[in-house]
């Protein structure tokens, strides 16, 4: 049967996307994924993320300005060596003193870090909703950029970043040393209660909060927003630096996930569900009628339903 060339092309290029988002969903795995590695070699791993408690954090305030009602704070803090990180710290309306609950907010792949559109909007809820919230810029994002990253394309960031399996050990080595001291940052410089911090990441963040919360064991409970094990341009990366090897020990502290049904970044059968399997409980897993890093208002109530009941 005659069909017209224009249907022909169709569907050529659908069954081209077809075949590229199954071949690039059937590279998403690693030894890792299908068997996490023992509690010994877990150890080893830890010692990567080992800092100074004592080093002096030389806070700088850049700016305070109200936003809505809500307090933000533009600051930054040693973190190591070298290292000073940048944040947007969100008060709580009608904070009366005394400790508050508080969530370091880790951001998406965006150039902009703590500044970005997402991060801004979950970072607000989250104050509105009680919450003390430190977005931080992670190493090479927002104002601690250094030129490793300069069109912020995910081609770059792949190419620069993600899979370079030294240069990402490295990252996600600096990113748990900053997630950690920003946790002595809240309780000792902002009078954040310390057994009320929560982790939460979304995107790239969430891949990164994965590794932070299954390391740093004061975290109360973490949250992951549209995170998964790789995206869908990742090639490889070291065992110290996979999620696989962390998420079960979030566990028995609360998890929760929400993910989009539709990303098409991290996808749901390869990259999603094999890790919600390795997870330990009380976990949640929310699956919204979405694409990647979207996040409805639906999703942000039950965030925040959630985050009052696990962390009360």
């Amino acid at each position: 049967m005659f069909m017209p060339a224009r249907w022909v092309f169709s569907t050529l290029l659908l069954c081209a996307a077809w075949w590229g988002s199954a071949a690039a969903q059937a590279r998403t795995t690693d030894q890792w994924l299908e068997r996490p590695v023992d509690d010994a070699t877990f150890r080893t791993y830890l010692d990567f993320f080992v800092y100074d408690e004592r080093l002096a954090f030389e806070i700088e305030t850049l700016g305070v300005e109200q936003i809505e009602g809500l307090e933000r704070e533009h600051l930054s803090f040693i973190s190591t060596p070298g290292e000073r990180v940048t944040a947007h710290l969100y008060r709580p309306p009608g904070t009366s003193g005394g400790p508050t609950p508080g969530i370091v907010l880790l951001h998406g792949g965006s150039r902009n870090g703590k500044a970005s559109r997402g991060t801004e909007r979950i970072a607000a809820v989250l104050a509105r909703a009680g919450w003390t919230v430190l977005a931080t810029d992670m190493q090479y994002y927002g104002e601690r950029s250094t030129g490793l990253l300069q069109t912020f394309t995910e081609q770059e960031k792949h190419e620069q970043l993600y899979n370079q399996p030294s240069t990402y050990l490295a990252w996600i080595t600096q990113n748990v040393k900053d997630a950690r001291r920003a946790i002595d940052f809240l309780v000792h410089e902002r009078d954040v209660d310390p057994e009320r911090i929560v982790l939460a990441g979304w995107s790239r963040g969430a891949q990164v909060a994965m590794i932070v919360g299954g390391a740093e064991q004061r975290f109360r409970a973490v949250v992951l927003l549209h995170g998964g094990h790789f995206d869908r341009l990742e090639t490889g990366h070291l065992g110290a630096a996979c999620p696989a090897n962390y998420i079960a020990r979030i566990s028995p502290r609360p998890l929760l996930m929400i993910n989009g049904k539709f990303d098409a970044d991290y996808f749901r059968a390869t990259s999603v569900e094999p890790l919600q399997r390795l997870a330990g409980e009380p976990h949640l897993f929310q699956w919204a009628e979405t694409g990647h890093g979207v996040l409805t208002d639906t999703d942000l109530a039950t965030l925040v339903e959630w985050l009052r009941e696990a962390v009360p």
